[in-house]
């Protein structure tokens, strides 16, 4: 296996775990038992807060109360997006902390907006992971391109989402542990989202690094191959005469200034005429002349 189809293979390694990922929070709480009990966002101590139960987690869907025995209790009704406020999920308390009262619209926003780019980055991933395959199956400008593109789109709207998760719900944390209140962070949510960003950070530069290699390849590779048209096309050809012996033959050596410092289109070539002539027996004898011609030829940079 070559190197380059190693790295793309591993590229799409990363972006599958990517997927997976971001597949299981978009899942989370879909299901009060099972394993997808234990991806919550957030957890704390909500006793006293009209009929709240004296633990609360928070999901994707819902809230639920939770019990030191491991089960899931009084779920509040699913609805996509379940925003994370205290206060309109369980009315105003004067045992609340003050934040949630006071400053009730960020938190709602952040969580909900943070679902938002969360589903329109599956959106943008599943784009990637197709363009991705497609380029490992036939590799060409197009499809790199458009790989690359939606890699770091893809990157721009998960990051977002947890930094408005992380934002919403640490914010939280620190209200609730003002309040001398145990509140945590759901580690396996957290755990994924972010670790679904460094997933997508690697497969963006990866992606960038293929194409950016691809197309120096194809610079250097047009470049040598006008380089060799150019020194043919150059090359004088012999004119045999009578005996096989080569009779006034003219070569031209052309001098091209290297300086470009006067930015002209068209820059002036000197030309050096020799001819060779024999004589019978005599000594070769060679006259030399020099013919200076000005001509105008495009500059090649």
């Amino acid at each position: 296996m070559s190197y380059k189809k190693f790295v793309y293979f591993i590229n799409l390694f990363f972006l599958l775990g990517a997927t997976l990922l971001t597949f299981f929070l978009i899942l989370a709480g879909g299901r009060t038992t099972g394993v997808l009990k234990n991806f919550y966002w957030f957890q704390a101590s909500t006793s006293g807060f009209n009929s709240a139960p004296s633990v609360t987690r928070w999901y994707n869907y819902n809230w639920c109360g939770w019990e030191s025995r491991g089960i899931a209790v009084n779920c509040s009704s699913k609805m996509a997006a379940q925003p994370f406020s205290p206060r309109d999920n369980f009315g105003s308390s004067p045992l609340m902390p003050s934040t949630f009262l006071n400053n009730r619209n960020a938190y709602y926003y952040l969580s909900r907006v943070g679902w938002a780019m969360l589903l329109i980055g599956l959106f943008f991933l599943l784009i990637t992971l197709v363009s991705v395959i497609a380029s490992l199956i036939r590799y060409n400008r197009r499809t790199a391109a458009l790989a690359t593109a939606m890699s770091w789109i893809t990157l721009f709207f998960i990051t977002l989402s947890a930094c408005l998760y992380t934002g919403c719900y640490a914010k939280a944390v620190k209200a609730f542990h003002h309040e001398n209140r145990d509140a945590r962070l759901g580690p396996k949510n957290f755990g994924f989202i972010w670790t679904t960003v460094f997933l997508l950070i690697v497969n963006a530069i990866c992606c960038t690094i293929m194409v950016a290699t691809h197309q120096r390849n194809e610079y250097i590779y047009d470049r040598s191959f006008a380089s060799t048209k150019t020194v043919d096309s150059q090359t004088p050809t012999p004119v045999p005469t009578n005996g096989g012996i080569p009779s006034s033959v003219p070569v031209t050596e052309v001098q091209q200034s290297q300086s470009h410092q006067n930015h002209r289109f068209f820059k002036k070539l000197r030309t050096k005429k020799r001819t060779v002539t024999s004589a019978g027996d005599e000594p070769d004898r060679v006259q030399e002349e020099r013919v200076y011609t000005e001509q105008n030829v495009p500059v090649v940079s």
